[in-house]
């Protein structure tokens, strides 16, 4: 399904609101839709760093594991792109910082937790596109993110060992070793 939003498209996958529902209603006492809200602002942090910038975003896109903003194939110094992906991690962070000083620490550490998450160095996220915007054809950041990916997975396992009932680090780990090992 294709939307309309501020003359961009965005397109919404099926998966992605099977998930989201799946999530909602399996989890309700859980903090899954601040957690869509805290990465819908993510987002835009993006979207105004993007502005700021002069990039523009072509659609944003919806899919079964996450937001992504498909942008123009405009190539920006270095120092910019790293500001539009560090742009969504600092939205987490001002919002860790709100919700701490207001009381609310289940949802600080929601938006510390995808702060930190997004700064990880595996190039399909943000801390990824930092390293790529100033080492662009660097096999180095591939070697980076593939063994940042392993060793989340090692420590996926080591938790769903232990806890034997929380496998939320090993199946986030295993979605990002996949990707960063088909990413070329």
């Amino acid at each position: 399904m294709i939307l309309r939003l501020f003359k961009m498209a965005v397109e919404i996958d099926f998966w992605f609101v099977a998930v989201i529902t799946l999530m909602l209603v399996l989890f309700p006492e859980s903090h899954a839709a601040a957690c869509f809200v805290m990465c819908i602002l993510h987002e835009a942090g993006h979207l105004t760093a993007m502005l700021f910038t002069g990039k523009k975003a072509e659609k944003i896109r919806l899919g079964y594991f996450g937001m992504k903003i498909v942008t123009e194939k405009k190539f920006l110094p270095p120092y910019k792109e790293a500001f539009i992906a560090f742009a969504g991690p600092v939205v987490n962070l001002i919002l860790f910082v709100i919700f701490y000083f207001w009381g609310k620490t289940d949802f600080a550490t929601i938006s510390l937790g995808l702060a930190v998450f997004n700064l990880l160095p595996v190039t399909m996220l943000d801390g990824g596109h930092i390293l790529t915007a100033f080492f662009p054809d660097s096999t180095a950041v591939r070697k980076i993110g593939i063994a940042c990916a392993v060793l989340l997975t090692v420590l996926g396992v080591a938790v769903a060992v232990y806890s034997k009932e929380n496998f939320t680090i090993l199946i986030v780990s295993l979605y990002l070793l996949i990707g960063v090992i088909c990413d070329k």
